[in-house]
């Protein structure tokens, strides 16, 4: 074998045992689910404005979990699941049943709240800012989104992000968060969110 064959082995060889070890970092490293997993999620929604709680937010959490190959990750969709804010403004999700059966490799969810008429976090909040991870965990948090004032904002919010974002099947997955964004689409003068041919 020449001298340029071996090192061009070696080279290989040290980016497999590279891309083996970042597979095997701990599944409780930052991001990904932990020891504590599958307890519940909660937080108080407010009008940044008048911190006044905010009834009937939805607020969405998406799992997804990681595939590792060599020289890449992958992600896909595990689990979604919503709820909604009390009069109170606060939310409880449990998620014993999602988290408890994770696969391996599973992150900690993401949020989304959506209530018409006011921004979107995590894309319009006012605060929380910055590391947004285990948010929820714990004694939960308090967010605190605008009320948009005109409909070129109300646009601009729907528009931050998409159903199909969290779910393939969002009507049936997400029906809160669905009859959430077809009221504001109503008031901004847009059809409703189209749902797919009955098969």
């Amino acid at each position: 074998m020449s001298r340029t064959a071996r090192a061009v082995v070696a080279c290989l060889g040290v980016l497999v045992i590279c891309a083996s070890a970042s597979a095997q970092i701990p599944e409780g490293w930052d991001r990904l689910l932990g020891p504590n997993r599958g307890r519940p999620y909660r937080g108080l929604i407010i009008d940044s404005d008048t911190k006044a709680p905010l009834a009937g937010a939805v607020v969405v959490a998406l799992w997804v979990r990681e595939r590792v190959y060599p020289f890449q990750v992958n992600t896909e969709h595990y689990a979604v699941r919503e709820t909604v804010t009390d009069a109170e403004g606060r939310f409880l999700m449990e998620v014993r049943d999602i988290e408890e059966g994770a696969p391996r490799r599973t992150r900690k969810p993401g949020f989304l709240v959506f209530l018409p008429g006011h921004g979107t976090f995590p894309y319009r909040a006012t605060s929380p800012k910055g590391f947004l991870a285990e948010l929820f965990e714990g004694k939960g948090t308090t967010i605190e989104i605008p009320r948009l004032q005109s409909p070129e904002e109300r646009l601009t919010n729907l528009r931050s992000f998409g159903p199909y974002d969290f779910s393939a099947s969002p009507h049936k997955d997400l029906p809160l968060l669905m009859r959430a964004i077809d009221e504001e689409r109503l008031a901004v003068g847009l059809k409703v969110y189209p749902a797919p041919p009955e098969k």
